[in-house]
C-alpha cells in the first residue's frame, strides 16, 4: 500500500513570493514483505509487566498480539466473543476469561463488584501472565478494573483517576471513579501481588 500527500509551503526569498510544491511519499514495507503491519488495538497500552489493556482486538490487531505472547485474554462485555476472535485464541493457545458487565450510561451504571474481584484475582496470577484486559472502548470498565487493582498497589487516588480519565476522556463517568474509590481490596490483600512496583 502506498500513501501519497501533497504539502503545499510558502517560502520568501529576496522580497519575492516562491511556492514550492513537496510530495511525500511512505511506503508499507510490511505488505511487500508479504507481512502483516502491527497495529495495536484502540486504547492499547501496558499496564505493567505482562499485564496490558486495550479496547476490543479486531483481525487487523491479531498480529501485534502474537508480538506480546499472550496467555489469557480478560474480555469486560457481555456478549460473545466473536469466532474470528476465537479462533485466533485457539491458534495461539490464549485462555478466555469472560466476565460479561453490562455497558450502562449515567446515571443507570451498575459496575458488579463481585464480578471485578474475580477479574482481579486472574490479574494477579502471575500464571496466567502475559494478559490483556479489554471491553469495548478500553474505557469504563477496563478502567474500573484497573483502577481497583491500582488501590491494590497503593496508588493515592488522584493518580489512579488520573490514568483513568487518560483514557475515558471526555467520556470519563464520575460513577466509575466513585465505584474504583469505594472498592473494598480488604479480600484481596492476602493474595501476592506481582507487579514491578512493589519489586523493590
Amino acid at each position: 500500500m502506498q500513501v501519497a500527500a501533497e504539502l503545499q509551503r510558502t517560502q520568501y526569498h529576496q522580497d519575492t513570493q516562491m511556492c514550492r510544491k513537496i510530495q511525500l511519499t511512505i511506503s508499507d514495507h510490511a505488505a511487500d514483505d508479504g507481512e502483516d503491519p502491527f497495529i495495536p488495538p484502540l486504547n492499547f497500552a501496558m499496564v505493567d509487566n505482562g499485564i496490558f489493556r486495550s479496547g476490543f482486538p479486531e483481525p487487523a490487531n491479531f498480529s501485534f498480539l502474537k508480538t506480546l505472547r499472550l496467555r489469557s485474554i480478560i474480555y469486560l462485555c457481555p456478549e460473545p466473543y466473536p469466532e474470528a476472535n476465537m479462533e485466533f485464541l485457539k491458534a495461539n493457545g490464549i485462555k478466555l476469561f469472560h466476565f460479561g458487565i453490562e455497558g450502562h450510561k449515567e446515571p443507570f451504571v451498575n459496575i458488579p463488584e463481585d464480578t471485578i474481584r474475580e477479574a482481579l484475582k486472574v490479574v494477579l496470577d502471575v500464571r496466567n501472565h502475559p494478559v490483556i484486559i479489554h471491553c469495548k472502548r478500553g474505557k469504563h470498565r477496563t478502567g474500573c478494573l484497573v483502577g481497583c487493582y491500582r488501590k491494590l498497589q497503593k496508588w493515592c487516588l488522584s493518580s489512579v483517576f488520573d490514568e483513568y480519565q487518560r483514557f475515558a476522556a471526555a467520556k470519563a463517568r464520575v460513577s466509575d471513579q466513585r465505584f474504583v474509590e469505594l472498592f473494598d481490596i480488604s479480600s484481596l490483600k492476602h493474595l501476592p501481588i506481582p507487579f514491578s512496583c512493589l519489586k523493590r
